[in-house]
């Protein structure tokens, strides 16, 4: 008598070509439309964008130079002090979203009253587009009648906006304002998946808020920190919309990061081949920074697993 052993035994022995509009090939037809949307929207701008790098522009047509646009973007003085502003804003932007975002994260999980109005009210800045966020921080900070420059007047004088460091000051207030939102979502989600036994426990054990912190809660938030720390430093790289509304850059080259040297070559300059190889040298530093991630990531996985 056959038994369903042995029916199942047959089913995988069966060497029949298999039909690829059923079983399991009918999921990846699910997802064929959203991958071919992925090809043609990534995939491709980045295989052209590495092409045109090692073009150059000429007579309306381009013509293989090698690395030679690569040579004269490290050559140029206006690039490499964008590359630096872009560390010194990814700097503060990275420290601050971070910072304040599990700190309003640590607020909202005490499950105060009225919290989801609040988490509606932090999260507005979030759903601005970069555009309307750079305008009204711009429009704050005018001279003759911004509202927040009025205030700093008597401390800052008239002319924050087009002070250098003031202008680079106001860009990563702009850029934090509306970025913490989202880093606060990310670990208050983590938060409240922490058992209240861990404090309840630590507290009669005599440990004070900070150490339970530090020691108890802190360590189980370590994979969620590390996904925001890398989707915050990718942003701090990749941020061009808000900067180029609030300041265009300016003044002068005072708020010119890489990404914004980016859109001042490609389209205001129509040099499309240099606006190119600067795309693949910050291509490369958000790769360098995946990498970062996932060595963290994998680390701290073995290490568990020999613990």
């Amino acid at each position: 008598m056959e038994t369903a052993f042995d029916r199942e035994r047959v089913r995988r022995t069966d060497t029949r070509r298999p039909n690829l509009f059923s079983g399991r090939f009918v999921p990846l037809w699910f997802l064929l439309p959203a991958m071919l949307v992925l090809l043609i929207l990534q995939v491709y701008p980045t295989i052209y964008a590495f092409i045109l790098s090692v073009m150059r522009q000429r007579r309306g047509g381009f013509e293989f130079v090698g690395l030679q646009n690569f040579q004269l973007l490290l050559g140029q003085s206006t690039f490499r002090e964008s590359f630096g502003r872009t560390l010194i804003f990814s700097a503060w932007y990275i420290v601050l979203v971070m910072g304040l975002g599990l700190l309003v994260a640590l607020l909202m999980n005490r499950r105060v009253k009225y919290t989801s109005w609040y988490l509606v009210a932090i999260f507005i800045p979030w759903v601005l587009s970069d555009v309307v966020a750079g305008t009204m921080w711009r429009w704050m900070f005018l001279k003759d009648y911004g509202l927040i420059q009025q205030w700093l007047t008597p401390l800052f004088g008239p002319s924050i906006y087009v002070n250098p460091d003031g202008a680079m000051g106001i860009v990563i207030l702009a850029s934090v304002w509306r970025a913490v939102a989202f880093t606060a979502v990310l670990f208050l989600g983590a938060l409240q998946t922490v058992p209240r036994e861990v404090e309840e426990s630590a507290a009669l054990d005599g440990a004070n808020r900070f150490q339970i912190f530090l020691r108890m809660i802190f360590p189980l938030l370590r994979h969620t920190f590390l996904i925001a720390l890398l989707l915050t430093s990718m942003r701090s790289i990749n941020t061009v919309g808000l900067i180029l509304a609030t300041t265009r850059g300016g003044p002068g080259y005072a708020t010119t990061t890489a990404s914004v040297y980016l859109y001042r070559s490609a389209w205001g300059e129509s040099n499309f081949a240099r606006g190119a190889a600067v795309s693949v040298l910050l291509f490369l530093a958000n790769v360098v920074i995946t990498i970062i991630y996932l060595w963290l990531i994998t680390d701290r996985n073995q290490s568990n697993n020999t613990n």
